[in-house]
């Protein structure tokens, strides 16, 4: 469990998504600063594509867009259906017909709601991701709970160097989190 490979793998995840996050920063100060231009609606974001893309902008648009509410809503869905399980004692694979069932009745409930919903799509993935900036720290907690447990390194030498890591990605995580809905809440007041 503790061979390394997991090190590699969060510490590679974490630079990338790291990376991507900044060039998605440079990019928008580079094109959207100097114009002065602001998004309001993904309608203007494909209409920004237009010369590059053509009549497939909005097409494109309307694909990345639901791409990114699947991947948050997959990813978020297994997790916290994995961490249902947990606490109940119940399997934890992703590959237990409890796990694949209890997914499909939360993404169905999403789907509903995501159909009934008036408003922008933009705003159905603010809200998602409010919610998941809320839930990170709590599923943080019992993360870290975990990974000091000594049954669960049975048999292993304790992971110093993972718990430190996970304690403080945890703080700063939680630090984030109370600033973000610190702005937030005090932009809405």
């Amino acid at each position: 469990m503790f061979n390394g490979v997991m090190l590699t793998d969060a510490i590679v995840h974490v630079l990338g998504v790291v990376l991507i996050s900044i060039a998605i920063m440079l990019v928008g100060a580079i094109v959207l600063n100097p114009t002065g231009t602001t998004i309001s609606a993904p309608a203007q974001l494909a209409e920004m594509l237009v010369p590059i893309m053509g009549n497939a902008a909005k097409y494109i648009m309307g694909i990345a867009l639901l791409a990114a509410g699947f991947s948050s809503l997959l990813g978020n869905t297994q997790r916290a259906v994995v961490l249902l399980n947990a606490g109940f004692n119940r399997p934890t694979s992703l590959e237990d017909k409890s796990i694949k069932w209890s997914a499909m009745i939360v993404i169905i409930i999403a789907a509903v709601i995501c159909f009934f919903y008036g408003g922008s799509p933009t705003q159905l993935i603010f809200i998602a991701n409010v919610l998941t900036g809320i839930s990170t720290p709590i599923a943080g907690f019992f993360i870290c709970r975990m990974i000091f447990r000594k049954d669960v390194n049975r048999g292993l030498k304790q992971p110093r160097i993972l718990q430190a890591c996970m304690v403080v990605c945890y703080v700063f995580c939680i630090i984030l989190t109370v600033a973000s809905l610190y702005n937030t809440i005090s932009k809405v007041l």
